[in-house]
Formats: C-alpha cells, structure tokens, sequence
C-alpha cells in the first residue's frame, strides 16, 4: 500500500481512462442496467430475433446502426422496414438519455478533478471516459477547473478535428483539462448534414444523439470526434513517460484494449495501474495486459503486479470508486478539499 500512495502522491504526468464503474459509484445506471432496461423495450419480434443473449446495449446499438445501413426504402431485412429500424434506435437512445440524464451526488468526482490537477502540476491533464453521462464535466465545472472536448463555440459548439492535437496553444490553453469522450456523450448530435455539434437543451429528437455510434464510430470521416478522440488516446500512451490510470472499466471494448496494449508495447516508459471492482474484471484485465511488467492491477484483497498476482491489505475494495477516491482525498491539498465542500 506504501508504494501505490507514494506513485499517487508524486507529481508526474497522469491520464485517466474512466469506465462505467465510476458513473454506476456515483448512482448512475452502468452497461448492465441500460441493457436490461433496453431488453425490456425492444418489443419488435423481428429485430429481437437478430439479437443474441449476451448482446448489451452496445453490441444492440451496434446492431441497430449495420441496419440502417443496409435497409433502403424498398429493401428489408428480416422483414424490418427503414422505418421500423429507425424507431427502435430512437427508443433505445432515449432510454440511454433519461437514465443518464437523472441528477445524482458527484462529489467524488469532484475531488477526483481536484487530485488530478494537482498531481500533474506542470504537465498535460487528459482525461478519457467511456461514459455517456457528463458527470465529469459537472464536477469541473463545479470545481472551477477549466476543460476542453474539442468543441468550440456557445450558441452550438462545433468540433474542430485539429483542436484535439493542439497542445501549442492555438485552440485552447495548455493548462485546460482536455476530456476526450471516446464513445459520445449525451450533449453531442449531428444534424441531417452530418455535422457534429453540442446541444445541451435536448428535445425529442433522440435518434440524433451520437452516445456510442458502433460503425460510425469507426467508419465516419476524420473530422467525426471518435476517431480524433481514438488517435489521441494512442498518441498520448506512446509519448514520453506517462502514468494511466484506469477506473471503473471492465475491459469490454476491443478497439479500447488494442490502443492499450500498442502503447504497452511500444512505450516502456509507460505505467498503468487498473482497478476493478471484482474478480471477474480483475481476471480479464490479467488476461489483456497482464503479461506486461509495467502494469498493475488492483481489487478487493489482491493485486497483480510484475506479472505476479498476491494479497493486497487495504481495509476496503480499492477497485469500488468510491473508496478509491478517499486515497486520493488524503494526497491533496485539505483545504481545497475543504473549499469544495463549502460550495
């Protein structure tokens, strides 16, 4: 336990990769819950016959967007109509949006922003999230910390591919926490022309949100923010000496993992440490990237580091966010701690 508070406590550059753990800590609903709330929804016989057991509401959306790619106005599939298609989706996203969009405690957010603009002090803050949901701009925001997504504008902030690998001070100061969201957000939309842009006063039009885009997250043009966001998380594992820590992330996303183990391979001067909520998480994340060195992975009563798996004493599950972040209290600055909760 010395040793991971003493890495903790010692300014260097720290990126963090955020999963649905953290936002399922904070009270919010996580893969699992939207996919049974989704499952109880999707009432067209003929798409559900499309769906396997293990299906979630990824590999669904996902599912939905290869769909819509194939059906024409004259074409099905399945017996499934443009139209049909397009209606499950908006369901689907709408169900995503209303669970996501409810108002829950982010304190631990917040003292998590705080800790990691500390720790970084004179080097880039970057953050990835996984998560739909804009809890961690809620907590910046709160904190005063200013942020940056790659969009830019007021009325409707509008994505600029070239912001996202600005780190010279064109687009936005270095000293801003850059929040890459790699699989969408509730705020982002395309509109009929396809141009990408944040939209917080949300109306009906569900089927516009881009939260986990599947195909067209992979196969858009390079202006989409996915794949900018995707290049600058494998740009930032293989720059220089980098510390990444990941918090609430089952290791589900293929294209994710991939991204990680190219930077294990080709930066030796990269750290990770994983922390996970369970046993399962903790065995996956051994079987990805246990077999590196420079790679630590914590849950509740062990450890895997150095490619050694062994007990870990510490009085409460260090994987559960949570109480992850009550470390993280201890390292920084009490009275800006303090200062927080006054607000």
């Amino acid at each position: 336990m010395e040793n991971l508070l003493e890495i903790l406590a010692t300014p260097k550059q720290v990126g963090l990769l955020i999963g649905a753990g953290v936002s399922k800590a904070c009270g919010l609903s996580n893969v699992d819950d939207l996919t049974s709330e989704v499952r109880k929804l999707l009432s067209n016989p003929k798409f559900n016959e499309l769906l396997n057991d293990n299906d979630n509401i990824e590999t669904i959306l996902s599912k939905v967007q290869q769909l819509k790619s194939l059906i024409s106005d004259v074409k099905k599939i399945n017996d499934l109509s443009l139209e049909n298609v397009q209606v499950i989706e908006k369901d689907i996203k709408k169900t995503i949006f209303e669970k996501l969009s409810i108002e829950v405690p982010f304190e631990r957010l917040c003292n998590l922003v705080i800790w990691l603009n500390f720790i970084n002090r004179e080097f880039e803050k970057e953050i990835f999230s996984l998560n739909y949901d804009l809890l961690l701009e809620k907590a910046l925001e709160k904190v005063s910390l200013p942020y940056f997504t790659g969009f830019i504008g007021n009325v409707k902030p509008f994505f600029i591919s070239d912001a996202v690998d600005d780190f010279k001070g064109l687009y936005v100061r270095q000293s801003w926490t850059k929040l890459w969201k790699l699989h969408g957000s509730l705020n982002f939309k395309k509109n009929n022309e396809d141009k990408i842009f944040i939209e917080n006063n949300t109306n009906d039009e569900y089927g516009n949100l881009l939260v986990y885009p599947s195909m067209d997250k992979y196969l858009s043009s390079r202006k989409a923010p996915f794949i900018s966001y995707l290049d600058r998380f494998r740009k930032y594992l293989l720059e220089n000496e980098k510390v990444l820590l990941i918090l609430g992330y089952s290791f589900g996303d293929e294209h994710v993992n991939d991204i990680i183990i190219n930077g294990l391979n080709n930066n030796t001067r990269l750290s990770i440490f994983a922390f996970t909520y369970d046993e399962k998480t903790f065995k996956k994340a051994i079987e990805i990237i246990g077999l590196y060195p420079n790679v630590s992975i914590y849950t509740e009563k062990k450890k895997h580091v150095n490619k050694v798996e062994s007990e870990f004493k510490y009085e409460h599950n260090i994987g559960d966010f949570n109480h992850f972040v009550t470390i993280l209290d201890s390292l920084v600055n009490q009275k800006k701690v303090e200062k927080l909760n006054e607000k």
